[in-house]
């Protein structure tokens, strides 16, 4: 059973921004899985997440890709009917701002969708998932770029408490993978871990770090990549949060 698509189909969303929208992936999945919209937008900060996410929804009906910070929205206040954040809150600093953000452009009555990993993982597969995410974290973060490990539920239930929105669900989302030992699936990770390789010597090479703690991380890589090609790699579960604006807020 798909949940999130069930929860979308029950849903009109009008006016859709999608935050931090990366390569566009779910704003294609709000496009397909809405009972209707009317226009959506993709917004990011990265120039590559631009340039792919244009290149994505380039064929997708009222769709338009921009550049702007979650943070510091430029749009009126309730601009939109429907705000999404998909597996995004841990690249930010300070991810209250970006949901009150959210909250300030979303109109009375609209809804936030907020999708995002946790680190309860329930089998050793998922573990792997966790692992990872919090090696690309270190590494990440080791080049200045901010990254956080992943979140539990708890902390990410705790994001949205005291904001202007009324929780109409809360859905775990468990990872899809059918054979975790797959071997596209297993060659598609190891590509990960080499891409994060190289970014551990370009930090090398810019003398970035201490030459122990780049070694330190460098052999972590190695020990999760020989981890997930004995335990196997499924993605980690997600919360799927659906709120609602009260009424007659601003």
């Amino acid at each position: 059973m798909d949940i999130i698509a069930d929860r979308l189909r029950g849903l009109a969303g009008g006016r859709v921004l999608d935050l931090a929208t990366g390569s566009g992936a779910f704003a294609a999945r709000l496009a397909a899985g809405l009972a209707s919209y009317d226009a959506i937008c993709a917004v990011d900060s990265s120039p590559r997440a631009l340039q792919a996410a244009r290149a994505n929804l380039a064929g997708l009906r009222a769709a338009r890709v921009e550049e702007a910070d979650a943070a510091a929205l430029p749009y009126p206040d309730a601009s939109f009917d429907t705000v999404a954040v998909a597996n995004s809150l841990h690249h930010f600093a300070d991810p209250r701002a970006v949901l009150a953000e959210a909250a300030r452009v979303l109109a009375p009555g609209g809804r936030l969708l907020v999708l995002e990993m946790h680190r309860e993982a329930a089998d050793a597969p998922a573990e792997s998932h966790v692992l990872l995410h919090h090696w690309w974290a270190a590494v990440d973060s080791a080049g200045g770029t901010f990254h956080a490990e992943t979140l539990d539920r708890a902390a990410i239930r705790a994001l949205m408490v005291g904001s202007c929105l009324s929780a109409e669900s809360w859905d775990e989302v468990p990872g899809d993978e059918d054979d975790p030992l797959d071997p596209g699936l297993l060659a598609e990770i190891e590509g990960a871990v080499t891409a994060y390789r190289g970014k551990i010597a370009a930090l090398r090479e810019g003398a970035a770090l201490p030459e122990g703690a780049l070694a330190a991380l460098e052999a972590r890589g190695g020990e999760l990549l020989a981890r997930v090609r004995r335990v196997g790699f499924r993605s980690a579960p997600s919360l799927f949060f659906v709120g609602r604006k009260t009424e007659g807020t601003a």
